[in-house]
């Protein structure tokens, strides 16, 4: 029996965990070092026959203890791995997982309970970190989402706003231009040259600020909200766009050569049929060539489409490579026509297509713009 004892002292007191075990009234009969220490005692002896109220912990900890210890030894059923609080003679609350199980003597009645139990402080300190956490990554994400609806929210409003206003500006412009027009129409035999020239300045302004305007309404159309991608073939929009620019092509006698890709692309045709001729069209402006020529090529890679317009025109300075896709930037100044908004057009709908768009000096003179469009839109 001594042997056994000896045996059975040196295995609780050789484990990690912190083991008591009571009698049916919850008087402690013996324990362990590890939860003597624990409980701000120097040796095991100093425990027996003590109650959890001459212990440290609180007068509620001490109630709930004692109320699964009742609750095993009336039940017969262990209670394992359950989380507690626990206060500690110095004040500090602890986390345990403990669990307890029924003490029975040889004939099988219960006469107390063993407990033992781990302290899981760090780990539950852990726990809540992490649920607190977790609790600002979603706070924190619901402000995100608020704010991303409430932004586009006001983008949308803004290109409404925009998209009305420039609507609405062109009536008033067109009736200046045209009043204007008719009135040195009608009047050219009375006026004289100085008054002739103030209303050349007043009709050139109105077209100018027409064109301007209609820009803006292109600018304010261009979000991807109420748009449609489908599949098309290039040459069937382009050859659309050079309809378009027939006239200055003709004009400034240009040479627009196209080495596109017959295969058909995915993506929003009347957006891209907008960056083809903007493109085309500076090419052909900014060109003091006696044979201006502007040429269209493709290439593919395994998710973009990439595109280049090689012009031999007045080219662009290196530092000016990134202003000229800003709002309103006309860097050749007012001897071409012009809002300075197109490329930056240009700009928004290349990102609405999920590609991105740049400017390379050519070698042999003028301006190459680059852009590509996603194969995943």
């Amino acid at each position: 029996m001594e042997i056994q004892e000896q045996i059975f002292s040196l295995f609780v007191n050789s484990i990690p965990q912190f083991v008591f075990w009571k009698d049916r009234d919850s008087i402690y009969l013996g324990c362990n070092n590890n939860f003597a220490n624990y409980a701000g005692f120097d040796t095991w002896e100093q425990i027996v026959g003590k109650t959890d109220y001459d212990m440290p912990w609180s007068c509620e900890e001490t109630n709930f203890f004692r109320k699964i210890d009742k609750e095993v030894m009336d039940s017969g059923k262990a209670q394992l791995n359950f989380e507690e609080p626990q206060t500690l003679k110095n004040g500090e609350t602890r986390w345990l997982s403990t669990s307890k199980t029924p003490l029975f003597d040889k004939n099988k009645e219960i006469i107390g309970i063993l407990g033992w139990y781990v302290d899981i402080t760090d780990y539950k300190k852990m726990q809540i970190e992490i649920g607190e956490k977790n609790k600002d990554i979603v706070n924190y994400s619901l402000q995100l989402e608020k704010s991303k609806d409430a932004l586009e929210l006001a983008k949308y409003d803004l290109e409404k706003f925009t998209y009305a206003a420039s609507h609405d500006l062109k009536t008033p412009l067109r009736t200046m231009v045209n009043f204007a027009q008719l009135l040195k129409r009608q009047n050219k035999d009375n006026l004289n040259p100085s008054s002739i020239e103030y209303i050349d300045f007043i009709i050139n302004a109105g077209q100018r600020m027409n064109i301007l305007v209609g820009d803006i309404l292109n600018y304010a159309r261009t979000g991807a909200n109420e748009l449609v991608s489908r599949e098309i073939v290039l040459s069937e929009i382009i050859a659309l766009k050079l309809e378009d620019l027939k006239q200055m092509i003709a004009s400034k006698s240009a040479k627009v050569n196209l080495d596109l890709t017959e295969k058909p692309i995915k993506c929003y045709p009347h957006l891209i049929g907008m960056v083809f001729y903007n493109l085309i069209n500076n090419a052909i402006k900014f060109n003091e060539s006696q044979a201006p020529t502007v040429n269209c090529i493709s290439s593919e890679s395994k998710d973009h489409w990439l595109f280049s317009i090689i012009d031999n025109g007045i080219g662009i300075e290196p530092a000016s490579a990134d202003k000229v896709f800003e709002p309103f930037k006309r860097l050749a100044g007012r001897a071409y026509e012009g809002s300075g908004i197109g490329l930056s057009v240009c700009k928004r709908i290349v990102n609405i297509h999920k590609g991105k768009i740049w400017i390379e000096n050519n070698p042999n003179g003028g301006s190459i713009f680059n852009f590509s469009i996603s194969k995943h839109i």
